[in-house]
């Protein structure tokens, strides 16, 4: 069930490694990483990004994000599931030229699809400042949770 088949009407997956140094750029913008976990700030250059990505691909599945058209506008990145558990860390961002376009929903609507009849469960920490993702989830159906400085939106599917 790897996510490299996940299609969507206006997404679809690639492999990260594929970006370009101008995709990445606009991927780690300050304004796109500003809610995302401690590391993705930090990264200041093409080689640093891959780096880092590299390491994140040890715990997680990491896949960039085109539009129809081929360009690179988005990163999804789902962590492999702990022996024994059906639940998978979401994590994803778009390049703000991406923003305003429904785009988080239509993904969070693909990887749902995806995940039908799987048992699989999708988990996703959300930064209280970061209303629009808390409410592409909600939208979705995720129970939110609170935690801390953060909500934790959970959601499964059948299975």
């Amino acid at each position: 069930m790897s996510l490299l088949t996940l299609r969507t009407r206006r997404l679809r997956a690639a492999r990260w490694q594929e970006l370009t140094e101008a995709d990445l750029a606009a991927l780690f913008a300050p304004k796109v990483v500003q809610w995302l976990p401690e590391g993705f700030q930090t990264q200041d250059s093409d080689r640093a990004r891959r780096d880092f990505l590299a390491a994140v691909a040890q715990q997680a599945e990491v896949i960039g994000l085109c539009a129809a058209k081929g360009q690179a506008i988005g990163l999804l990145i789902l962590s492999h599931p702990e022996d024994g558990s059906k639940t998978r860390n979401l994590g994803y961002l778009f390049a703000e030229t991406a923003w305003g376009q429904g785009l988080a929903s239509e993904l969070i609507s693909g990887l749902q699809a995806h995940f039908s009849g799987s048992g699989i469960c999708l988990s996703g920490g959300v930064m209280q400042e970061n209303a629009a993702s808390a409410r592409v989830l909600e939208k979705a159906g995720f129970t939110p949770q609170p935690a801390g400085g953060e909500t934790i939106y959970n959601w499964c599917a059948s299975g």
